[in-house]
């Protein structure tokens, strides 16, 4: 690593200097830096380390880490959620010049997401973190319930997953 934390503290107020010049509005920024191995997780857990537990979350791991190892695939520079503050995990590998600039499209993303009428309406971004920590939990408290246990969860969980992607994904489409 070529860099420290400070240079990409003086980094990122230039950036979000700049932003704002040219007209973006978005929510503050928090910037993580963290090695492969964490991208891999982060990637798996969609960006939600603090997910649920479930198996199909270690087998895309497993396979983003295979893939990855025999030079298969790359890993993104950086990992933007849709919360308020809006976090961003940026590679530790990127080089100086990598992360200035991977920083200032992360405020792009940032002020997408803080302004696209489908994210707003659809997404609670101040809550996001916190709901994703809290159904973790809570799911995890009922795999520990001897009345419901690991196995009853797992079914539940299998059939979420299995429907996930036959439901739409915009909601509340509004014609113009």
């Amino acid at each position: 690593m070529e860099y420290n934390v400070s240079t990409l503290e003086e980094w990122n107020e230039i950036i979000e200097e700049k932003a704002r010049e040219m007209g973006l509005k978005f929510y503050p920024q928090e910037f993580e830096v963290i090695g492969f191995n964490e991208m891999l997780g982060y990637e798996a857990y969609v960006g939600m380390p603090s997910k649920y537990p479930h198996w199909s979350y270690g087998k895309a791991y497993d396979k983003n880490k295979t893939l990855y190892s025999l030079n298969m695939t790359g890993l993104p520079y950086e990992m933007v959620i849709n919360s308020n503050p809006c976090l961003a995990y940026l590679m530790r590998e990127n080089t100086l010049l990598l992360q200035i600039l991977t920083m200032a499209h992360v405020y792009g993303h940032n002020d997408f997401f803080a302004n696209n009428r489908m994210f707003v309406e659809g997404t609670n971004a101040k809550g996001a973190l916190e709901m994703f920590k809290l159904d973790a939990e809570i799911i995890r408290e009922y795999i520990n319930d001897p009345s419901i246990g690991y196995e009853k969860v797992e079914k539940i969980l299998d059939a979420a997953h299995a429907i996930k992607f036959q439901i739409p994904r915009v909601v509340g489409v509004k014609e113009l």
